[in-house]
């Protein structure tokens, strides 16, 4: 998919559809948000390029909104199963690229796939299950994951004994199975070299897969 030019088509502006809008606008992204509820389309005027209010369950609406521009189709209706399908099923027919979905139980999950859902997500679910492993996992609040991969990468401070070695003496790739990708120190940010020593105050830039990293990196 491409990238900077993608438009993204938002059907349903719940709380869920309206952090996706508010992101994508923060990030620079051409949006056009729809709901048939006219408060949330006016909730969403000022934040993305398009808010409409229209039937997402009906072709011809989508259309007359500009759907057919779209990159990268949302349905973030909650709820009302049936609208979804309908709705991931018109963006099929509409010849969107690429359609994501939002599915409220595993039954409605696979009949979204079937329809032509590229992607399904579980916001409640993935939301639950993420805060469970920061429960646990403290650590992870400073990770993200890599998209498409089993890589997390985030910034932390070293731990004690890494403070005044340098990573060939580290041995960190063998000892950590891990990488560090970049050093902040004073302001500066730079990728280290062999010779490089690890400071009290340095925050590293590591990448690792989760069962690594957990291993060694502390709170």
């Amino acid at each position: 998919m491409k990238d900077e030019k993608n438009v993204y088509l938002v059907i349903g502006l719940g709380r869920f559809g309206q952090a996706i809008c508010r992101t994508l606008a923060e990030k620079g992204k051409q949006v056009i948000a729809i709901d048939r509820t006219r408060q949330l389309v006016e909730e969403m005027a000022e934040v993305v390029d398009l808010a409409a209010q229209a039937d997402a369950t009906d072709s011809d609406a989508l259309t007359k909104v500009g759907a057919k521009t779209a990159d990268i189709a949302i349905v973030a209706i909650g709820g009302n199963i049936e609208a979804s399908i309908l709705a991931t099923t018109i963006l099929q027919d509409l010849q969107i690229p690429h359609v994501i979905a939002r599915a409220e139980n595993y039954t409605h999950a696979r009949v979204l796939a079937r329809v032509g859902a590229n992607k399904v997500v579980f916001p409640e679910r993935d939301m639950g299950e993420r805060l469970a492993t920061l429960l646990i996992h403290p650590w992870m609040s400073h990770f993200v994951q890599v998209p498409g991969s089993l890589f997390h990468v985030g910034e932390i401070k070293p731990i004690a004994e890494m403070i005044g070695k340098t990573i060939e003496e580290l041995d960190f790739r063998t000892h950590y199975s891990s990488v560090i990708l970049s050093i902040s120190r004073d302001g500066e940010r730079f990728v280290p070299k062999k010779d490089t020593v690890i400071q009290e105050n340095d925050m590293i830039l590591v990448a690792g897969q989760k069962e690594d990293l957990e291993k060694w990196v502390n709170e």
